[in-house]
């Protein structure tokens, strides 16, 4: 099958970056400025709106079609132009190759990152032109002819760039092109959102925070106006006598449980926690995002380096876990759009909206939600890799993983395990299994807002290593595979299922499902205590800027697990959508399915779930699930 890379550039009023491609595509004043395009390694060429239609596009089933972020393209492809339905079978998308590499997700941001030649990368002047001529500028359209002409060579360098990329990556394996296939389909399927309650909630959340403003300026006599401005905040409780240091989530939870905190503080603080929720942005942009009654595009392949999903535009991987039972009783009132109502059976209404996003996500009519998520799979994939069998034994039986820690660390009988003995052996439990020291254990347990002691800390790491030996070995074997590969290039470093091999620019660790996590131009620098540690460039995980990086054992056996969690999870969802379940989200470890009222059974679900994949055997796998009509945790 002949290959074709393609690009488009366009013009549109819709905020692509806020509102999302499938809306973005669907948008009456979405234009195509122009498409480039070429044949295999021929010279790119050139169509104009109103020109003969290139043969790819009249018969698009006969070629395979390249572009960077293809989704973009496919959506324009069938929306905007309306041109003969090209199957996702007939796309590749070469930057999920990218992402698979862990390389930037961004075409300019891969060229330099793998060392394109000048000539091959994306045009640096693109940015202007596309200022100026894809959307409105100063409030028009611009249409010059010699920027237009420089926009058409723009788009043309664009194809030049992504074809000299994707020549130098590696293609999807057949598994994970099956993956990348179902990816798009969920995106392109999207999931059903109530608008009508969204409205309704929109509509109730600015009379609310009116009427607590209200409060603030009555509470103050209007020395304040409102809470928005933290700095003034800050500075009125520290008047009232109380030494106020910061504001941050961490610090506030503390300050609260003081009784020496004054009660007009407390209450300006518990009022700033409400209108300060950023969670409740999200119904504006569910407005911005939903064109069609669902919204589409939520996902992104590979989103991280390890190969799960990331969440896109409503980022629904990020959605407030909500503080009561009964959501859909809570959103049932929302028709009324009576503020005064929801104050009156909600003590913190803006708490009550925002703990109800979840179920704006609902199913579509005449179907129902299939909500399915692994238990505690990190958990239980950590010991399967390294070995660590009594774990591994605790979960094929009473499966009380916390318990079962506690009594290593006190040397006590399961029965005996107190309630806290049990939180301290959660917190060992999440904390210590990936190197973890005894930082680590305090940083988790404030995360939970409890102090521990640090002696106490020091010593639940040690007892729990000692009591996790084969984990802690594995922690020092990988590590030692990784750098022995980086070191000896084309030589191959295993331990148990798990291999290390540096391939050109690559360093590559091979998973036991055959997939491969990528570390690009590794190389060895002395570490904090003289013995060589891995360094490599990749996309940090919270600035998002694509720089050297170093890691160790523990951080490789995290992302090892990782990876073989979201393995699990890929092969269930093939299974699924095998099986006739629609698949139209995964949010973390969670699957989410649509299916007729009568169609299929929750019991089938998970058990499709729970089948054990061949290079996945003796690996103890659980599930929790429900169906509803609405989207719920």
């Amino acid at each position: 099958m002949q290959t074709v890379s393609l690009d488009f550039e366009t013009y549109s009023e819709f905020d692509l970056k806020s509102g999302g491609v499938w809306g973005y595509s669907k948008h009456e004043s979405t234009a195509l400025l122009c498409m480039a395009y070429a044949y295999g390694d021929e010279e790119p060429q050139l169509w104009l709106p109103g020109e003969a239609l290139p043969e790819f596009v009249r018969n698009p089933t006969q070629f395979m079609l390249c572009a960077w972020n293809s989704f973009f393209e496919w959506c324009l492809w069938h929306h905007t132009m309306g041109w003969p339905e090209a199957p996702i079978a007939n796309w590749t998308d070469t930057a999920a190759h990218a992402a698979a590499l862990a390389l930037p997700r961004s075409l300019e941001g891969c060229g330099k990152a793998i060392g394109l030649p000048s000539d091959q990368q994306k045009d640096k002047q693109g940015k202007r032109l596309i200022q100026m001529l894809c959307k409105p500028f100063r409030g028009k359209r611009i249409q010059d002819p010699d920027m237009l002409r420089s926009l058409y060579d723009y788009c043309k360098q664009d194809v030049v760039a992504e074809r000299a990329i994707g020549k130098l990556l590696r293609p999807l394996s057949a598994k994970e092109r099956q993956v990348w296939e179902l990816d798009q389909k969920i995106n392109i399927r999207g999931m059903c959102v109530d608008m009508e309650a969204v409205g309704h909630a929109r509509a109730m959340m600015k009379p609310v925070k009116e009427t607590l403003n209200d409060e603030v300026k009555q509470l103050t006599n209007g020395e304040l106006q409102n809470v928005s401005q933290i700095g003034d905040v800050k500075q009125y409780i520290r008047e009232l006598g109380y030494p106020l240091e910061a504001f941050n989530k961490e610090y506030l939870a503390q300050v609260m449980k003081d009784p020496k905190l004054p009660e007009l503080a407390r209450r300006l603080i518990e009022i700033r926690q409400q209108t300060g929720k950023t969670s409740l942005a999200k119904y504006t942009t569910l407005e911005k995002v939903v064109s069609d009654g669902r919204a589409h595009g939520l996902l992104a392949y590979h989103g991280a380096s390890t190969g799960r999903w990331s969440g896109r535009l409503f980022q629904p991987h990020n959605l407030p876990r909500s503080s009561f039972k009964g959501t859909d009783t809570c959103i049932a009132l929302f028709q009324y759009r009576d503020p005064e109502l929801l104050q009156i059976l909600y003590a913190e209404p803006l708490e009550a909206l925002s703990s109800c996003i979840r179920g704006m996500l609902t199913a579509s009519e005449g179907k129902r939600l299939l909500v399915v998520d692994y238990a505690a799979i990190e958990a239980r994939v950590l010991p399967w890799l390294a070995g660590q069998d009594d774990i591994l034994d605790v979960f094929r039986g009473h499966g009380k993983i916390y318990e079962y820690t506690a009594t290593q660390i006190y040397n006590i009988p399961l029965e005996q395990v107190t309630s806290e003995q049990r939180f301290i052996g959660k917190i060992a439990t999440l904390a210590l299994g990936y190197q973890g020291g005894s930082k680590a254990f305090l940083a988790m347990a404030m995360s939970y807002d409890v102090d521990i002691p640090e002696a106490l800390a020091e010593r639940v790491k040690n007892d729990w290593r000692q009591s996790n030996k084969r984990i802690v070995s594995y922690w020092y074997n990988i590590e030692r595979a990784a750098i022995k590969a980086v070191a000896e290039p084309g030589l191959t470093f295993q331990v148990r299922n798990v291999a290390f091999h540096k391939i050109g620019s690559f360093l590559m660790c091979r998973l036991p499902s055959g997939r491969t996590l990528s570390y690009y131009a590794p190389s060895l620098k002395e570490g904090k205590f003289g013995a060589p540690q891995i360094h490599f460039w990749g996309v940090h995980s919270e600035s998002k800027k694509w720089m050297e990086l170093n890691t160790y054992g523990g951080k490789l056996v995290e992302n090892i697990a990782q990876a073989v969690a979201r393995d699990l999870m890929a092969d269930a969802m093939l299974r699924l959508e095998k099986a006739g379940y629609e698949i139209i989200l995964t949010v973390h470890d969670e699957i989410i399915g649509e299916a007729d009222i009568d169609f299929g059974s929750l019991n089938e679900f998970e058990s499709l779930m729970c089948q054990t994949p061949d290079w996945a055997d003796g690996l103890p796998i659980a599930v929790e699930g429900f169906e509803a009509l609405r989207y719920r945790k």
